[in-house]
């Protein structure tokens, strides 16, 4: 129920992006003639319900605090690395931090790069987000970790209560205190090099693959069931270990020049095909929200563009277009 309720509130979120309030545009090229130059300045002139656009640029943005209910749209990351991104290859790079704050519940955040997000309420959904740091402080419930590709995630102060982390690609370790609880930790790739991957409590831990010889902790009330680890241990409850990381992914050694997140695909003969629970593929593109290349926002896209500035019979600009429907 509780995993039912947080998918309903990033559906309602979503739903926010076409049909909400006011569509603000935030670009810090001069040419752009957009609303505002920065993502707080955005923040500060918005409403609650508002959608906030943070264009493509080759300049970075600086940090913001997030004090209202917002949907922050980015267009994506590694825009130039795989196929059919964007029109547009620049990404939005938000060299700083983006802080959730008091007044900012219910917010979402996708298609974003940023150096670091804090969480200090409820409700937040981060999602298809590049990160390098997604860190919670004071108390935060109710909110959902989904499809980011992060360098960690993990509390710093308060708990963590009722949320959802699932189908990221993690460099580091997911960390929680012991009073955060419960958690559902689920179709995460954890590199976990010299960190226990994942560090959590009474929690579900399922169908996640770590590629670090250290193991996932055995702590107080986790159920760790229908992961591949390369760490060493003895097969039990749906958990394989000792796997050969070569064997799993297409491009683990990252030898065959697929990009930063293609390279996580199962390859043909995966022994993490089909070895999660009820039959699911363990790892991010396994599972109900599956990881999507370059974090493309759940919107239509154009992703190729030919606009030859020749008039058009006299009536305007002869272009194609090719738009693909967001999932």
């Amino acid at each position: 129920m509780k995993k039912q309720l947080l998918l309903s509130l990033i559906f309602s979120l979503f739903c926010g992006i076409i049909f909400g309030q006011h569509l603000i545009r935030v670009n810090n090229s001069a040419a752009a003639d957009a609303d505002y130059l920065t993502l707080q300045e955005a923040n500060d002139n918005a409403t609650t319900g508002d959608t906030i656009y943070v264009e493509g640029s080759p300049a970075t943005y600086a940090g913001a605090e997030i004090s209202r209910k917002l949907c922050i749209i980015g267009p994506g990351y590694f825009l130039s690395d795989n196929d059919s991104t964007q029109a547009n290859s620049l990404d939005a790079n938000i060299y700083g931090t983006v802080d959730f704050i008091t007044g900012s519940e219910g917010s979402l955040i996708t298609g974003m790069k940023v150096n670091a997000i804090y969480i200090r309420v409820n409700e937040i959904v981060i999602t298809r987000c590049n990160v390098g740091d997604i860190g919670f402080y004071d108390n935060s419930a109710n909110s959902l970790i989904t499809q980011n590709y992060a360098t960690g995630i993990r509390t710093y102060s308060g708990n963590l209560t009722n949320s959802i982390i699932s189908n990221n690609i993690v460099y580091t370790t997911i960390t929680t205190g012991s009073t955060s609880y419960p958690l559902q930790i689920t179709n995460n790739v954890v590199q976990g090099p010299g960190y226990i991957p994942i560090n959590v409590y009474y929690s579900t831990i399922a169908n996640n693959i770590t590629t670090s010889t250290n193991n996932i902790a055995v702590n107080t009330g986790n159920t760790i069931i229908n992961n591949i680890s390369a760490g060493a241990g003895t097969n039990a409850n749906g958990n394989k270990y000792n796997v050969v990381m070569t064997t799993v992914f297409v491009d683990y050694s990252g030898s065959l020049n697929y990009s930063d997140d293609a390279k996580w695909k199962l390859k043909a003969g995966s022994p993490a095909i089909g070895a999660g629970v009820s039959g699911v593929d363990c790892g991010v593109f396994g599972g109900t929200t599956p990881y999507v290349l370059s974090g493309i926002p759940a919107l239509p896209h154009i992703y190729e563009a030919a606009i030859p500035g020749v008039a058009y019979s006299g009536t305007g600009l002869s272009c194609t277009i090719k738009v693909k429907a967001g999932k």
